[in-house]
């Protein structure tokens, strides 16, 4: 019962703790004022009841990430502190350089703020889970291996070319069946095939560029969560798709940047392939016939 007890404190913790982390770096760096004027009243009102799911679904996420690892804390903090690096204030300035530029809704220094915004708040949450995370006395599975770094390049590699392929496929057959986003980005609403949009996106150099490197960066940041993992390999899909589902759960919030249905669709577009993706992640991971890690 004691254990109980402890354990929902702690997860009621960490839960408030994403919030406040959440938060404080918005009042640390303001919104800018160009920003501020494209806020949809009607929509904020909705703000903090959504930030509560997000909340929710990000402390039940990284929650069972530290019940089952199995290393010590400064090695949880600094492991999850790089990846969290990689997979939010990183990722988040590639996606600002990348489309908010070429949309010009947001001036260049607002992408600053943002980075130092995801900077702060995972930094410190890493922080926060690796201090309340606590060490098994089961002798984990990583114990006296050496890391094989040609073959976790050759996995990561190849889940960057599966990243592109995913985010064609929920790219084009979720978000872009959306009117609101086609007129978003396009400025009309026609609906091409998606072999044409595909070709479209392929003979781009500059998107094949910028998503493989986003590939790379995925693949990066999953093989961090993946080795601080000590439970089954079903658990382990499982938390993997969890998190990088976080990746997407956020654009759940309202912003200043995309419309309401736009948001939307980019909601369920995002959540569900980084969901898949994160189960893809798992089992490349995991495979077995060539090991990832090799016994000393």
């Amino acid at each position: 019962m004691k254990t109980i007890l402890i354990s929902s404190i702690q997860y009621l913790s960490v839960f408030l703790i994403f919030i406040f982390l959440f938060i404080i770096p918005t009042v640390l760096l303001p919104v800018s004022p160009s920003l501020l004027d494209k806020i949809n009243p009607d929509e904020m009102k909705v703000f903090f009841p959504l930030l509560l799911l997000l909340a929710l679904y990000t402390t039940s996420a990284y929650w069972l990430l530290i019940k089952n690892s199995n290393q010590s804390k400064i090695l949880i903090f600094i492991k999850l502190a790089l990846a969290n690096f990689i997979l939010y204030p990183l990722m988040g300035f590639i996606e600002s350089l990348f489309w908010l530029d070429s949309l010009k809704v947001v001036d260049s220094n607002e992408f600053v703020r943002i980075f130092f915004r995801f900077l702060i708040t995972f930094t410190l949450f890493s922080a926060y889970l690796s201090i309340i995370s606590k060490k098994n006395n089961t002798v984990s599975t990583n114990d006296n291996t050496l890391i094989n770094y040609k073959l976790i390049s050759q996995k990561i590699l190849f889940i960057a070319v599966v990243y592109i392929l995913i985010y064609n496929l929920f790219g084009y057959f979720v978000a872009w069946q959306f009117e609101a986003t086609r007129i978003y980005y396009t400025g009309h609403s026609e609906l091409k095939g998606f072999f044409t949009m595909l070709f479209q996106n392929l003979s781009d150099l500059k998107f094949i560029l910028v998503h493989f490197i986003r590939g790379i960066l995925f693949g990066l940041s999953g093989y961090i969560f993946y080795t601080l993992l000590d439970c089954s390999k079903h658990k382990k899909l499982l938390i993997l798709a969890l998190i990088f589902g976080g990746f997407g759960f956020q654009i759940i919030l309202p912003n200043p940047i995309f419309p309401e249905m736009v948001r939307i669709s980019h909601f369920i577009e995002t959540t569900s392939s980084m969901m898949v993706f994160g189960l893809i992640i798992g089992l490349v991971f995991s495979y077995q016939k060539d090991k990832i890690l090799a016994n000393v």
